[in-house]
C-alpha cells in the first residue's frame, strides 16, 4: 500500500512548463498582447516631428545642469574606452542588442513562471511607456552624441549609429533622435533586473539582475547616447510607475482594467476573425484561379507574339 501511494504522490506532480500547453498558451498571449502595445508606443514615439533647436537648448540645459552639480563626466568616460578597440565594441553590441532582445527574453520568461508577475511588470511598463510619450512630444531632448549641431563641440563620439560595425535594428517609423528624456534604455532594463531580484531568490541570478543594469549604464554612456541625467530619470519613471501599479493592483483598478480589455477582445476577436477569413478565402481564390488560367493565359501571348511577328515579317 505504501508503494502505491508513493507512486499516486509521484504521477500527480505538476508538468514541467515546456511541457504545460495552457501555460505556454497564456504565456503566448501575453507577449503577443505586449508586442502589439510596445509597437503602438514606438509608432507614436517614432511620429513626432524634429524639433531640432529645442531639442538642442534642453541639451545644453542638461549640461549646464550636470556641471553645477559637478557630475558632467560622461565625456571624460567616453575618452578613457574609446582608447581601447576590444571594450568600445563589446559597449555598442551591448548597447544595440543589450536591450530588446534581453527584454523579450526575460519576458518570456516571466510569463511562463507566473503570468500574473508578468502582467504586473508589463503594466509598469506600459504605464511608463506613456509617460514617456509624453515627455518626447512635449520635451524632446538631445543625447549627446548630437549636441555638436548646437555648434558647440564637447567632443562626444557617436559609436554606435555611425559605425558600419554596428547593426542597430530599428525601423525608420520607430525612429526619434531626440526622444532621450527619459532614457528607458536603462529604465527598461532597470526594470528587467528589479523584474529578476523579486522574482527569484538564486544569488546567481540576482547578481546577473544587478550587473544588468551596470553594463547598460556603462554602455549607454561610452556610446554617447544618453546624459546622467536622462539614465536617472528613466529610472525614476519606472520606480514611480512600480509603486503606481502596485496600488492600482490594491484597489483593484487593474483587474477591472484587464476585464475590460479582454470583453473588448472578445467582441472584435469574431468579427476581426471573419474578415482575415474573408481575406484568405479571397486570396485562396485568386491564387487558384492564377494557377488554373496560367497555362492558357501563356498560350494566348504565344499566339499574339507570333502573330505580331508574322506580320512584322510579311510587311
Amino acid at each position: 500500500m505504501q508503494r502505491l501511494q508513493f507512486l499516486s504522490r509521484k504521477a500527480d506532480r505538476p508538468r514541467p512548463w515546456y511541457l504545460d500547453v495552457n501555460r505556454l498558451g497564456i504565456a503566448t498571449v501575453e507577449m503577443l498582447g505586449t508586442i502589439a502595445a510596445l509597437f503602438v508606443y514606438f509608432f507614436v514615439r517614432g511620429g513626432r516631428p524634429d524639433d531640432i533647436e529645442s531639442s538642442l537648448t534642453r541639451g545644453l540645459q542638461i549640461i549646464d545642469f550636470e556641471k553645477r552639480l559637478g557630475i558632467f563626466t560622461e565625456v571624460h568616460w567616453q575618452e578613457v574606452f574609446l582608447q581601447y578597440d576590444l571594450l568600445m565594441a563589446i559597449a555598442n553590441q551591448v548597447y544595440a542588442w543589450g536591450h530588446y532582445p534581453v527584454l523579450a527574453a526575460i519576458g518570456t520568461w516571466l510569463a511562463i513562471k507566473n503570468p500574473s508577475r508578468f502582467r504586473f511588470v508589463r503594466n509598469v511598463m506600459l504605464l511608463s511607456g506613456l509617460v514617456g510619450i509624453a515627455a518626447y512630444w512635449l520635451l524632446p531632448t538631445a543625447p549627446p552624441r548630437l549636441i555638436h549641431l548646437s555648434g558647440i563641440d564637447f567632443g562626444f563620439v557617436d559609436t554606435v549609429h555611425g559605425s558600419a560595425d554596428v547593426v542597430y535594428m530599428q525601423p525608420a517609423p520607430f525612429v526619434n533622435d531626440f526622444a532621450a528624456l527619459p532614457s528607458f534604455h536603462f529604465g527598461w532594463i532597470a526594470l528587467a533586473s528589479a523584474a529578476i531580484w523579486v522574482n527569484t531568490s538564486n544569488p546567481f541570478l540576482r547578481a546577473l539582475a544587478v550587473a544588468m543594469s551596470v553594463v547598460m549604464w556603462w554602455a549607454i554612456v561610452v556610446t554617447g547616447n544618453h546624459f546622467f541625467f536622462d539614465m536617472v530619470a528613466g529610472g525614476l519613471v519606472v520606480a514611480v510607475c512600480w509603486v503606481a501599479v502596485a496600488y492600482l493592483d490594491r484597489i483593484g483598478v487593474s483587474a477591472r482594467l484587464t476585464e475590460m480589455v479582454r470583453a473588448g477582445a472578445a467582441r472584435l476577436l469574431p468579427p476581426l476573425t471573419a474578415f482575415v477569413r474573408s481575406r484568405v478565402g479571397r486570396l485562396r481564390s485568386h491564387l487558384a484561379n492564377a494557377v488554373a488560367y496560367a497555362p492558357a493565359r501563356a498560350r494566348d501571348r504565344s499566339r499574339s507574339l507570333d502573330t505580331r511577328l508574322r506580320r512584322g515579317g510579311s510587311a
